[in-house]
């Protein structure tokens, strides 16, 4: 990822960023908060919740046990006994049918919530409906699909269910009990049917719609109230139970898709107390909140980014102030214009500025001084080119005066000379193609066999490959005039011999004599000649062209001769020459 700061105008990275972070943080702090506040509602809800579930639970075990107890007593009642045993006339059989029509009759008003009673007996008595006390056959009871959940059990609460009275059909909430007789055989049930809205009732707050449903240990729903319908209660009362970390059997909580689902089950008691509330209403405080974190949010990063606008122009405008000023750089306005008022880093900026613009006009100054003194040079190197010029005629009119004079030595040493002369100036170029520098040096030895005669001989083998090349000029000549005026001196014979050859394209030079050598001493007092000094030369030359990239090695022993050799980077291109005289005015 490139960095913005790199890629982008600083006010607009600097803006930006901060805009940004200030963002991510005001959403970080909306999110917890939301988090938070959604947790805490939660753990309220479930408390408020589950303690009202309880108090309710409550209420409604009591009913419960008071009806179950009632149903019980019935059962036990002696004329029920007597008669389900079938062992009396029609005559006691219809005093005890009075009987139990008397003692039911005294329940049903007593227990408040029982609205009718049903009792199913082999044989049904002729006066088989008496207020809230109907009386039907066992075949009636099997065919009945309410009672299908007493058909395993000896008693048992039935789902609400519509059944016939008074008022019409009706919705209930009943309790049957199987009746046995001695012999341990159900000869009778009694059911208890009981209003479902006054079950509801109990379940159902004054002042809030709430959607909660009650279920036995069987999962059979009792009653439900609320938007939700039985089936829907139960499809979520069946994924609660098939979830792992969901414990029905003691007071708990659980989010289920959009919905949040609290129970109560009390101690001892085999029902279950269910409420469902929509996710939404339990969030609506959070969500709420959140709306009013992010509109003040919205608002704070409004502010922000205007006072962020602010510090980031602040920041920018002396860059801006800069950037100006060195845009509209002009040599004819020495003043820098900046700000004064900056005691900062953007004030060191500033001076720094400054100085470095009093600078350049000082080297402006000093390149007008040196372009005058360069001016000045090349109008003296144009004069001075008139001597050798001068020297160049003079010398061929003494060339023509000794061959007049019939002086062919004389001649010879003038040609060469001027010769010599023009591949030493070589229009002031220093370096030359080393067949040039041959021809220096050929010039030159023959110059001294004119003087020493046959005394002194040479010999020179350069491969035509390598006098393309090219070579500092007056390189050799040096070594040369050392051997002749050194190695020769008091000897009768003398010879120089010259090789080149290249290796990992570098030249090697080898100028060999048959003189009479040196020592350290002598070696030392020659640095001090003229001959000593044109080695030096050429020496300190080679360093300024090449560097390192250069050696340069003598070996010398006494009456057996003296050696030099040079090892120079090989030149082809004459390109190359101007970059090493670009090392060479660089470092000087």
């Amino acid at each position: 990822m490139k960095n913005p700061f790199k890629q982008y105008p600083i006010h607009k990275a600097f803006f930006i960023t901060i805009s940004l972070f200030i963002a991510l943080l005001l959403f970080i702090i909306a999110f917890v908060s939301y988090t938070v506040s959604l947790n805490q509602m939660k753990e309220n809800t479930t408390y408020y919740q589950q303690k009202l579930l309880r108090e309710k639970n409550e209420k409604i075990a009591l009913q419960k046990k008071a009806i179950e107890e009632v149903t019980l007593a019935m059962s036990r009642n002696s004329d029920l006994q007597a008669y389900i045993r079938g062992d009396q006339n029609e005559y006691e059989a219809y005093r005890d049918i009075l009987q139990i029509n008397k003692s039911f009759f005294n329940i049903a008003f007593s227990v408040p919530l029982i609205d009718s009673i049903h009792v199913f007996l082999e044989q049904q008595p002729l006066k088989d409906r008496t207020g809230p006390i109907h009386y039907f056959t066992m075949e009636e009871y099997t065919a009945a699909n309410s009672l299908a959940p007493l058909k395993d059990s000896d008693a048992a609460w039935l789902m609400k269910h519509r059944i016939d009275s008074l008022q019409g059909e009706i919705d209930v909430v009943s309790y049957a009990r199987k009746v046995y007789d001695g012999n341990q055989k159900a000869r009778a049930v009694i059911v208890v049917n009981i209003k479902a809205d006054k079950f509801q009732n109990m379940m159902i707050d004054e002042q809030t719609r709430v959607n909660r449903l009650l279920i036995d240990s069987s999962d059979t729903p009792i009653t439900f109230v609320g938007n939700l319908d039985g089936g829907s209660h139960l499809a979520i009362l069946d994924e609660l139970k098939g979830n792992a970390a969901v414990n029905l059997n003691k007071e708990g909580s659980v989010k289920y898709e959009d919905h949040f689902v609290v129970w109560s089950r009390l101690f001892g008691s085999e029902w279950i107390l269910i409420e469902v509330t929509p996710w939404k209403d339990v969030a609506m405080g959070s969500i709420q909140l959140s709306g009013i974190l992010i509109s003040i949010g919205l608002a704070a990063l409004g502010i922000a980014i205007l006072i962020n606008y602010q510090i980031s122009r602040q920041f920018t405008k002396p860059l801006h102030i800069l950037l100006n000023r060195m845009e509209n750089f002009s040599l004819d306005d020495k003043d820098a214009n900046l700000p004064e008022d900056y005691h900062n880093e953007f004030g060191s900026l500033f001076m720094r500025y400054k100085s470095l613009i009093h600078r350049i006009y000082k080297l402006y100054g000093d390149l007008e001084t040196e372009y005058k003194k360069k001016r000045k040079a090349e109008v003296e190197t144009l004069q001075a080119n008139i001597n050798p010029h001068f020297l160049y005629n003079t010398l061929d009119q003494l060339n023509w005066m000794a061959i007049e004079a019939d002086q062919p030595k004389i001649s010879k040493v003038l040609e060469l000379t001027g010769r010599m002369l023009r591949i030493g100036l070589s229009k002031g170029e220093s370096f030359i193609p080393i067949h040039d520098e041959i021809h220096h040096i050929k010039s030159y030895l023959q110059i001294q066999q004119i003087r020493l005669g046959k005394s002194l001989q040479y010999s020179i083998h350069v491969e035509e490959a390598y006098l393309s090349s090219y070579i500092p000029k007056l390189t050799l000549q040096p070594f040369v005039e050392n051997s002749i005026i050194h190695g020769f001196h008091n000897r009768v014979h003398g010879r120089i011999e010259i090789r080149l050859c290249d290796l990992h394209n570098h030249l090697y030079i080898f100028i060999k004599d048959n003189g009479k050598g040196f020592n350290t001493e002598e070696n030392q007092q020659l640095k001090k000649t003229s001959g000593g000094y044109g080695i030096k030369n050429v020496k300190e030359r080679l360093e300024v062209y090449f560097g390192n990239n250069y050696s340069l090695d003598m070996k010398s022993e006494p009456d057996k001769g003296t050696i030099a050799v040079i090892k120079i980077p090989k030149i082809r291109i004459p390109e190359m020459i101007g970059v090493l005289e670009d090392v060479e005015s660089s470092d000087n």
